[in-house]
């Protein structure tokens, strides 16, 4: 069976499927993505998702042209015809095709799925390492903090990473605050506490983020948003990585300095189950299913 994506209104072969050579997505990077995984056939925090996507394309002036009902539906027929139930889906919105003057502009909107290859399970039972990248994230730039597709900077850096064998690479703004990963939100853990730059960092507003942080909400884990500097890294006591792939993964060392002598520490042992639980829930059948 050939792969199944839905682009502008329509299941096509993934091989056949084209946009045009106009469109500024490719041209200028102007568009918006949503990584989301699935489970039992269903997407993991979908609100949160198009939540995030819509109010991004609302700041951004991007005009999606559909609503969050019609994208969800797109998502079910894309699974189905894929005849997937565990799945990576990614989603993406351009502001379409360059118009003339006086002429209707039409965004691009293509969705696809696969397979769900899983991060290697030693990674966490044993921690991954990380480095500090050299590249700075800058507080200015009005597509911080949103998934916006002109995300080359981001891959650079973990190549970055990955060359010298590390999972990811930690970015700090231009005034030395720690930010994100390339593909992550950061979490550290100190005195039983944990910590997490806050949004207006400003930080991608993280959909496995937001997961944690009601976790630790309903177990009475004590969470503080707060600026992180690089001595706020050297000092914790663990340090944890998210997103809606790989979840809640525990990093054993920052570069050569070793978190916890380099051993998993409770606070990941406890979040990734939770979170784990927490997938369950959203996405298991029901009876009527």
């Amino acid at each position: 069976m050939s792969e199944k994506v839905f682009l502008n209104g329509e299941l096509v072969d993934a091989g056949k499927a084209s946009v045009s050579v106009s469109d500024s997505g490719l041209l200028y990077g102007a568009g918006l993505f949503e990584t989301m995984r699935t489970r039992n056939g269903k997407v993991f925090a979908l609100k949160d998702h198009l939540d995030r996507l819509f109010f991004s394309a609302k700041t951004l002036s991007i005009d999606i042209g559909c609503d969050k009902e019609y994208i969800a539906d797109a998502i079910g027929k894309v699974l189905r015809a894929n005849g997937l139930k565990d799945a990576r889906m990614r989603l993406t919105v351009t502001g379409g095709p360059m118009s003339q003057p006086g002429e209707e502009r039409k965004s691009t909107l293509l969705i696809t799925a696969a397979k769900l290859a899983a991060y290697p399970p030693e990674y966490y039972r044993k921690g991954v390492m990380v480095l500090l990248c050299p590249y700075r994230q800058n507080p200015n730039d009005p597509t911080c903090g949103h998934k916006v597709t002109s995300y080359f900077p981001r891959m650079i850096g973990l190549k970055f990473a990955h060359e010298k064998g590390a999972a990811e690479a930690l970015w700090f703004t231009t005034d030395n605050r720690l930010a994100e990963g390339c593909i992550s939100n950061v979490f550290l853990v100190k005195d039983s506490v944990l910590y997490t730059p806050p949004i207006s960092t400003p930080v991608l507003a993280g959909v496995a983020r937001k997961a944690v942080c009601r976790i630790a909400v309903d177990n009475s884990i004590e969470l503080v948003e707060k600026d992180l500097f690089i001595d706020d890294i050297l000092s914790a006591e663990e340090i944890l990585l998210t997103n809606a792939i790989m979840q809640v993964m525990p990093v054993n060392s920052v570069e050569k300095h070793t978190v916890s002598e380099g051993k998993i520490g409770p606070m990941a042992k406890k979040l990734k189950k939770s979170f784990d639980e927490l997938v369950a829930r959203e996405c298991r059948i029901t009876n009527n299913e």
